[in-house]
């Protein structure tokens, strides 16, 4: 009778996973899960869209005729608006030079983003580019930019201590203040929509204002 091998150390120890294995188990796992989040919002947004779909078919003439009546409304309402926001300054992106002009450039509007910058760090230009992309869709808040290194006063009482900062302001009070690129994900090349998602986060613009 032939006898099997003694078994050796080798052969009955357990193999740990490798570190490159448990670093694609766990990419396997987010990647699950984004894929599950993407699959429930679809259906969340299929479902709503089916249930917009099945009132308009209930609805007769003069209920649409309402509604049409109200788009109307709505439309010369926000007409009124944009246009009471422009002469205001709205839509534009103005530069403050002068410290006492900041305050009263505030208080004459509900929401502001007050970009705070230095001429010579590019990551001042990134939010630049991306507020003038914004400023003419968002007609609710007003852009304005102001040298850090010219503006020491209001430096030192909005306590900004890293360029950019963007200090949000709503009904003549600062609300909160956006350090730097974390707020966008740490990276220097966020979209503007990325950006537009902080600023609707932290109401400094509005969805809709009608």
């Amino acid at each position: 009778t032939t006898l099997g091998a003694r078994a050796t150390p080798e052969n009955t120890s357990t193999q740990r996973p490798s570190p490159q294995y448990d670093s694609m188990a766990q990419n396997a796992a987010v990647q699950q899960a984004i894929q599950g989040a993407l699959l429930q919002s679809l259906q969340v947004a299929e479902e709503k869209i089916d249930n917009e779909l099945e009132k308009l078919e209930k609805l007769d003439e003069d209920d649409l005729e309402s509604i049409r009546r109200k788009r109307i409304e709505e439309m010369k309402q926000a007409q009124k608006m944009k246009q009471k926001w422009a002469v205001q300054g709205h839509g534009t992106y103005e530069e403050i030079s002068d410290q006492k002009e900041f305050f009263k450039k505030v208080k004459g509007s509900k929401r502001v983003v007050a970009h705070f910058y230095r001429a010579s760090t590019w990551r001042c230009g990134v939010i630049d580019k991306h507020i003038k992309k914004l400023m003419k869709k968002h007609m609710e808040t007003k852009f304005v930019k102001v040298d850090a290194e010219k503006s020491p006063y209001l430096v030192e009482k909005l306590h900004i201590w890293m360029l950019p900062t963007l200090v949000l302001i709503n009904d003549g009070h600062t609300e909160h203040s956006i350090v730097g690129f974390d707020e966008y994900g740490g990276n220097d090349d966020f979209s503007t929509e990325t950006f537009e998602q902080v600023l609707l986060a932290h109401g400094a613009v509005l969805e809709r204002y009608v």
